[in-house]
């Protein structure tokens, strides 16, 4: 199949970038070079001395979300969070 057209417009009239035929020009291999690790040291890292530090406590949030639904509002895009006792109300 034979088309003919223009390089520098799409079939449709367009005009087309012309950076898309040039080349990028990629670096020029440079090898690595290897480093060895000595097993000199034998220490392992305390938790103290990296910084680390455990995560706070958040039990407690589980057990009073158990006291409270999510529901939409009636007729409305927003959500409330009701009580447990009050979920037979929703939307009234």
């Amino acid at each position: 199949m034979i088309v003919v057209g223009s390089m520098r417009h799409s079939p449709s009239g367009r005009k087309r970038k012309t950076n898309a035929w040039k080349k990028a020009k990629r670096p020029d291999f440079v090898a690595q070079s290897t480093k060895t690790i000595s097993s000199k040291s034998t220490e392992i890292l305390s938790y103290k001395s990296t910084g680390y530090k455990p995560m706070a406590d958040t039990s407690y949030k589980v057990e009073e979300s158990k006291k409270f639904t999510v529901a939409p509002a009636y007729n409305k895009g927003a959500y409330q969070v009701i009580p447990r006792g009050d979920v037979e109300w929703i939307g009234k």
